[in-house]
């Protein structure tokens, strides 16, 4: 089946990337881009002709859902081709303007019914949703926390206080916050849910956590 997406994310994930977007002939839904190895594991660069955050790709392939990930697509036969960066026909070719249209076209704009870094074993069953969204955010905040692990806080006007502790992957603030944190007013992120909730089981009380990671903010 042949696709044309508009990329939003293109983040790290482990072995590579994993890229997704908006599919453009329904651009309420998200196709994520994964390796056919059966686990939705990573791709590289060339797989998807090298393209960056608001490029469109084109390709054939076909979906595979897994778990609470439905969304996952894989590339078939290398045909996928890097079609240039996305714009808006009559627009002002601005990257805040594509991205004003893909948050009011994109349907999930919310955090999965908590306010926290991740989903317990009930919560996560209990899902619904798509498995990424994109959210409007204030008061950003990007750094390295005491593990040295990238995380990201912001306020959301959808929550009653300010969401903390979030595990971020884009890899355009990897440098960044090594030099200190990255703060600024507004943003937009997207953010997204395991396909399943084995990444993590806490020690002493055996529950399970799945949780959530932001893949790519865009300052605005």
């Amino acid at each position: 089946m042949k696709k044309k997406v508009l990329l939003i994310a293109v983040s790290c994930k482990e072995g590579g990337l994993c890229p997704g977007g908006l599919d453009l002939d329904d651009p309420s839904k998200w196709i994520r881009i994964v390796k056919d190895d059966g686990h939705a594991g990573a791709v590289q660069g060339h797989e998807i002709d090298f393209a960056k955050p608001l490029d469109i790709i084109e390709f054939d392939g076909r979906p595979i859902p897994q778990g609470k990930q439905q969304e996952n697509w894989v590339i078939d036969n290398g045909s996928c081709k890097n079609k240039g960066k996305g714009h808006l026909k009559n627009g002002n070719g601005t990257d805040k303007e594509v991205l004003d249209w893909a948050y009011q076209k994109y349907a999930y704009k919310g955090f999965w019914s908590n306010y926290k870094a991740y989903l317990n074993e009930n919560e996560f069953d209990a899902i619904s949703n798509p498995s990424e969204s994109i959210m409007k955010v204030d008061n950003v905040r990007i750094y390295s926390n005491e593990r040295d692990k990238a995380k990201i806080d912001f306020d959301w006007s959808g929550a009653r206080y300010r969401i903390k502790g979030i595990s971020m992957t884009d890899q355009d603030f990897y440098d960044k916050i090594k030099q200190g944190d990255v703060t600024f007013d507004n943003a937009y992120i997207v953010i997204s849910i395991p396909k399943e909730i084995d990444d993590w089981t806490h020690p002493e009380t055996g529950e399970k956590r799945a949780y959530k990671f932001v893949s790519k903010i865009y300052e605005i």
